[in-house]
């Protein structure tokens, strides 16, 4: 950990362990309209970015307004992740980047004040020198956000890195040209991780260690 300038955090399924609270409201939505569940290991196969190529396997768009399903997401998402909890080794790592004096960046898909909110909610909120949310609940690609960060600051991206859990993180690093750091706990299994040809290990207590 050490040798990094800047960490770039991805916050759902990688800061927070919530793969269960978004299956969990997504299989809500398909009960009420009559539908199976889907498995965890179906869920990892499906997710994406844009978020609205997930739900293009899962539901029927052309008859639903896609907006209200985000927003039906979002509730039921809002009850399901108050059994959640921080992902194993987070505290750690917060801590050791904070004594090494290295800056920390969250850079989700989840909406800012949302964002916000669970990172107080977690206790995590103090850590980090900016919380770069989106303006919607679309879940839409990170890319921009990274790279505007990145300009606004002047920072060395060569060496920084970024710690998420879906291919898509592997895509902000790789625009940034930065260093990527891909875990398995999250909402993308290593099958798929493994395609990314980056980093990829099972939990961050490796990352802590280093």
């Amino acid at each position: 950990m050490k040798n990094y300038s800047l960490i770039i955090w991805d916050f759902n399924g990688t800061l927070l362990d919530d793969v269960g609270a978004a299956l969990g409201s997504v299989n809500d939505m398909l009960a009420r309209r009559g539908k199976n569940p889907i498995s965890l290991d179906e869920y990892r196969e499906y997710i994406d970015v844009p978020i609205r190529h997930f739900y293009e396997q899962v539901l029927d768009l052309e008859n639903e307004d896609y907006e209200a399903i985000l927003v039906e997401f979002q509730q039921g998402y809002e009850a399901h992740v108050k059994s959640s909890g921080l992902t194993r080794f987070v505290p750690e790592a917060l801590e050791e980047a904070r004594r090494l004096g290295i800056p920390q960046v969250v850079l989700s898909s989840s909406e800012q004040s949302q964002l916000e909110r669970l990172l107080k909610k977690y206790g995590i909120d103090g850590y980090f020198d900016s919380v770069l949310g989106a303006d919607n609940l679309l879940a839409g690609s990170k890319v921009e956000r990274a790279e505007k960060f990145i300009e606004t600051h002047g920072v060395d991206a060569s060496k920084a890195v970024v710690i998420g859990d879906l291919l898509h993180d592997c895509d902000v690093a790789k625009a940034i040209g930065s260093q990527c750091l891909l875990i398995t706990s999250g909402h993308h299994d290593r099958e798929r991780l493994e395609q990314a040809c980056v980093r990829v290990e099972d939990t961050l207590e490796s990352f802590v260690k280093e």
